[in-house]
């Protein structure tokens, strides 16, 4: 597992794509699934999806042969999604 929190997801915005990139090549995903994934993440990070306090918290889990990504907000709200591990 893999996870980091942001106190203000807005100033780490370009950081949080890269490191999503790069846990997501070190797992061994295409650089289709790859930009999809991080486009799904960055969606997800949008404020109207991230309400509350601006810290949030970016979760990266291989588990059962599937890689499960969480986004939490301040006010407890997740948006989560999974893929088959490759």
């Amino acid at each position: 597992m893999f996870a980091i929190d942001l106190p203000d997801r807005a100033a780490f915005d370009d950081m949080l794509d890269d490191v999503a990139r790069k846990v997501l090549d070190h797992v061994g995903y295409g650089c289709d699934v790859t930009g999809d994934l991080v486009a799904l993440l960055r969606a997800a990070l949008t404020p109207s999806q991230v309400r509350g306090p601006h810290q949030c918290r970016v979760q990266f889990d291989a588990h059962a042969g599937e890689l499960h990504i969480a986004v939490s907000g301040g006010d407890g709200r997740e948006w989560r999604t999974r893929r088959p591990l490759p």
